[in-house]
């Protein structure tokens, strides 16, 4: 279940919102009509995350759902109009906004439509989008637990699913590139193999509406994932993999960087470990299909014992040369250096010595060498 591709849905006002002394307080005027409403009472609000929902502006409708409504608030931002009983669509306010809404309260977030708001209606429409892709990914994640066997089919099924969520995605992002309504797309990326993604979506958002204190949060939260990301640098898709040199079982010593010009599987394993020799056999297939093709494997064991540690290797038929271990156990230098804090972990390189993806493994694997190598 783990090897479905996860795209977390994020609704955009997690972030806990705090106004500065800077920002600036808005006016704007909102009017509409909204049919089958529990009640006639109407908030703006703002959702503070963990402190919940703040209530700015109240007003309420006439008999026949209208209203007309001149707002007070904070600063230009992020808002929800809310009804009495939690359903809600989110809003962009901008100073002097004027637009209307016009919803079904029976369920006002699939049907509402937002008239002079563009960057409002786009916004809604990629949350509606986002949550209907995650109620897929649930559905596979359900039938998984109920069928562990079917992982391989059920990832091969669900790729075409992300494949068409990323096309719609990116459709997006270029349609509405200079608009606040980016933000709906910030929690869709994995920030492991997307970040340049996510760091150009904030910069725009940063460009479009930098009066918004949600957007300055956002900022900040991007400045502390760059510095998590520079800290875990040696594993960052791109980065320079840190060189091994270790004794292989010889005694001979050997580099990492010597199998540059090769697409290498850096695995880190152990004779005791059942999950890592469970995999051998995957990985035995793999180097046999591609090894002609410059496909080679780099391992490394966790081993304290070498008897045990060259048995497996004859056993499991691992037959590339590059075996090596200081026989250090969980001390491994090379183990250290990679933070490596369970196995089996893998690092694929390319040919460069460059990290592709870590902890790649059975079907995720045989995925990625198969598009890297075209069969």
């Amino acid at each position: 279940m783990e090897k479905l591709i996860n795209v977390t849905l994020l609704f955009i006002f997690i972030l806990s919102i705090t106004f500065t002394s800077k920002a600036q307080e808005i006016t704007a005027k909102i009017s509409g009509n909204l049919f089958n409403v529990p009640s006639d009472t109407v908030y703006i609000s703002q959702n503070l995350g963990a402190q919940g929902m703040k209530d700015l502006e109240t007003f309420v409708l006439d008999k026949k759902g209208n209203f007309s409504e001149k707002l007070k608030l904070p600063a230009e931002d992020y808002y929800v109009l809310r009804l009495s009983d939690g359903q809600s669509i989110n809003l962009v306010i901008r100073d002097k906004d004027d637009f209307k809404v016009f919803g079904d309260g029976k369920n006002l977030f699939q049907f509402a439509n937002i008239v002079g708001s563009d960057d409002s209606q786009a916004l809604n429409e990629f949350i509606r989008f986002n949550m209907a892709y995650n109620q897929k990914l649930d559905s596979a994640k359900l039938y998984l637990q109920q069928n562990p066997g079917k992982d391989k089919e059920v990832n091969a099924s669900f790729q075409s699913v992300y494949n068409s969520f990323r096309s719609e995605r990116q459709q997006f992002i270029s349609e509405f590139a200079n608009s606040p309504a980016l933000i709906a797309v910030l929690g869709t990326f994995n920030l492991d193999q997307e970040f340049k993604e996510y760091e150009q979506t904030v910069e725009a958002l940063k460009e479009s509406f930098s009066n918004s204190p949600t957007v300055q949060n956002v900022a900040q939260e991007l400045e502390k994932n760059k510095q998590l990301r520079a800290s875990k640098a040696p594993l960052s898709p791109g980065a320079k993999a840190r060189d091994i040199v270790m004794s292989n079982p010889e005694g001979t010593e050997i580099k990492l960087s010597d199998y540059e010009g090769k697409i290498v599987l850096l695995d880190f394993w152990a004779s005791w470990c059942g999950p890592c020799r469970k995999e051998n056999p995957h990985v035995v297939k793999l180097y046999e299909k591609y090894k002609d093709a410059g496909f080679t494997v780099f391992s490394v064991s966790l081993d304290k014992n070498k008897t045990s540690w060259l048995a497996a290797i004859e056993k499991d038929k691992l037959v590339w040369d590059a075996h090596v271990s200081d026989l250090q156990g969980w001390q491994n230098a090379a183990a250290k250096q990679y933070q490596v804090s369970s196995i089996p972990f893998t690092v694929l390189l390319d040919r460069e010595g460059k990290v592709i993806q870590t902890k790649l493994r059975g079907y995720q694997l045989e995925q990625m060498l198969e598009s890297i190598f075209g069969f």
